[in-house]
């Protein structure tokens, strides 16, 4: 049985998560054993990890800025999806204590693409003590971009890839923004309290965050990103044959 691959294109958070819900229960049924989808969103869209409360964004920001708002089922926190290429991988995983594996292979897969089009990336190699920072009871402690996990994609150190995962009912699902472009930063205006906040906030996921274009040394837009794995559709699907059979055991 091959891996699903495929590039969608941009639609409401509402109908994202129902699609990568579905490609989870596909794979829960075993009509698949794997699968990657990437895609984008319209309008831009603030997604809240499952256990965040939608009380805590400021609601007129959120009209002004003409945003979509949805849960995701994985963790994570506030991440606002704007000039970035979404990734949402599902794969059978009989042993949950090999998730770790498999978030670390996942942004591997990602890191062999994303290199051709920004060499420059590197993989974190340290965690930033992402335990005390979530905990935080400041804005910033709700947004995905502030910090960065051990294998992460970076660029001069700072956080290029943001995924979060979570595994349900024998199935990983792991989701993952690719930023192209700035726009992100605006999430500071949804989760702060005032215009200073969200001035430092904007200011912060700035520099602990970079996108492809910077890293690039110029413009890479979603549909650069999206042609870039069109055109590795072959190793891709290598790729996620392998990081299957290492969900299974079978591959270290």
């Amino acid at each position: 049985m091959s891996p699903i691959f495929r590039i969608d294109g941009p639609a409401t958070g509402r109908e994202n998560m129902a699609m990568d819900l579905t490609m989870h229960e596909e794979v829960c049924q075993g009509t698949i054993h794997s699968g990657l989808r990437l895609y984008s969103w319209s309008p831009w869209c603030v997604s809240l990890g499952k256990h965040q409360s939608v009380d805590a964004l400021n609601q007129d920001a959120v009209r002004d800025l003409g945003l979509d708002v949805v849960h995701r089922p994985t963790g994570g926190r506030a991440v606002l999806h704007a000039e970035e290429v979404t990734y949402c991988i599902c794969v059978s995983l009989p042993d949950a204590s090999r998730a770790q594996h498999i978030y670390a292979a996942v942004h591997d897969l990602l890191y062999r693409v994303l290199a051709e089009l920004a060499p420059s990336l590197t993989h974190a190699s340290l965690s930033s003590d992402l335990r005390t920072h979530y905990s935080s009871q400041q804005p910033i402690g709700q947004a995905c971009f502030s910090s960065h996990a051990k294998s992460e994609i970076l660029w001069n150190n700072r956080k290029v890839v943001g995924s979060a995962q979570r595994v349900m009912d024998g199935v990983l699902l792991q989701h993952g923004s690719i930023l192209c472009e700035q726009g992100h930063e605006n999430l500071a205006h949804v989760i702060a309290r005032n215009d200073d906040e969200a001035a430092k906030i904007s200011s912060l996921l700035l520099n602990t965050s970079a996108t492809l274009s910077e890293a690039a040394g110029h413009a890479i837009s979603k549909q650069d990103v999206c042609s870039r794995f069109e055109t590795q559709r072959e190793l891709v699907v290598q790729d996620l044959q392998v990081i299957s059979q290492l969900a299974r055991g079978e591959a270290r």
